[in-house]
């Protein structure tokens, strides 16, 4: 099951809002709100520093709070249980402008203006609801959770999107759907760079797109380190579109998984000597497991770069996600850390669909010399 929320204020003349009308006129909110027979209203009065609060419970269990505050603001909160495996309905915000006319003139000439999110909130065991890289909220319609998983690393869950197939969301993340060919396709820069016969390491991976795409342009070898093997495993389940068959063998002829922390085989690579054509880093924006290894005394906050640019070889390339365009605090620090190094570096913007944004992908040289 889950809940749907109706949200809208209304502004009512100051003058006009201790009078007994006005009191009368709270309580027979959920009336006008509820579809079923109102089988119940509480009212209190706070006083006039606290103001007033209605609530009404109809037949079908739905409710209604309504709160009137010093000064006239009233806000009306009206909620309904729906099944959960209902979809957002097209009329949504139809429903939403209806009641917000149907108060207004309800309280007539005592309502100043009135307000509302042009939406219904919803809550229960999937929740549609994603920040952009600016700390926005945006609604992704249509969801169904297909899998979820506390691992010992963070949060997994694949849900279903009629838009974007099944996407893989990390600590609530968004990672990847089986629409985003894109991300990978520009983050390995397919047209620029020639993995033929080259190695590489991959940092993350785990829903296996990057692996799978490599394999196909005939490296010499790809190792790929992912600390977290639920998210392999909820991937080779349910993302198939993005991993194919890349995960029935750990290791092949030219590629090998393992799972760890990929910082500590940077630290074993820089003390063995083992170098790479490429770097590829695929990890989430918050690492998972530094805190066991980053002990290091570093130029830069970059730690996967500068271990990086320690085993790759001259005039090899490290690519690199990064971050939404308008997550300026981020790339800036990014690309600063990158300047203090004084490595060459191109940054390319590719919408991703299921990111809902432009999203920044790295792409930097370790000097021939």
């Amino acid at each position: 099951m889950s809940a749907k929320s109706i949200m809208l204020c209304i502004q009512l003349n100051e003058t006009q809002t201790s009078d007994d009308d006005v009191l009368n006129k709270l309580k027979g909110v959920p009336e006008k709100c509820l579809s079923g027979p109102v089988i119940d209203v509480i009212s209190r009065n706070y006083g006039k520093s606290q103001g007033h609060m209605v609530v009404g419970m109809s037949e079908d269990g739905s409710h209604v709070t309504v709160r009137m505050y010093p000064k006239g603001l009233v806000t009306v909160d009206i909620q309904r249980l729906v099944e959960a495996e209902s979809t957002p309905e097209n009329g949504d915000i139809a429903v939403v402008k209806d009641m917000e006319m149907k108060l207004r003139e309800y309280f007539g000439e005592l309502c100043k203006y009135s307000r509302s999110i042009l939406g219904q909130i919803s809550r229960g065991e999937v929740c549609p609801y994603f920040s952009t890289s600016e700390d926005l909220l945006f609604e992704y319609g249509s969801l169904k959770l297909v899998c979820e998983k506390e691992s010992k690393w963070q949060n997994i869950k694949i849900y279903h999107s009629e838009k974007f197939g099944n996407v893989l969301c990390l600590d609530d993340d968004l990672m990847l759907g089986e629409s985003d060919l894109i991300y990978t396709q520009t983050l390995l820069g397919i047209e620029r760079n020639d993995f033929r016969d080259k190695t590489v390491l991959i940092l993350g991976g785990g829903d296996g797109g990057l692996l799978y795409e490599l394999l196909k342009m005939e490296p010499r070898h790809v190792l790929m380190v992912e600390i977290d093997e639920d998210v392999i495993s909820a991937c080779s389940t349910h993302m198939k579109d993005v991993c194919h068959d890349v995960f029935e063998k750990f290791e092949g002829p030219n590629h090998k998984i393992v799972i760890g922390d990929c910082f500590e085989v940077l630290k074993e690579s820089i003390e063995s000597g083992r170098k790479f054509d490429y770097v590829i880093n695929d990890l989430t924006e918050y690492i998972v497991g530094k805190e066991n290894t980053y002990i290091y005394d570093l130029e830069t906050s970059s730690y996967s770069l500068e271990f990086s640019m320690k085993i790759l070889n001259k005039g090899g390339k490290y690519l690199s996600r990064g971050n939404g365009v308008n997550a300026k605090s981020y790339t800036d620090k990014f690309e600063s850390d990158i300047r203090a190094l004084q490595l060459e570096f191109r940054r390319f913007v590719v919408a991703v669909p299921s990111f809902q944004e432009p999203y920044c992908i790295y792409e930097i040289w370790k000097p021939l010399q």
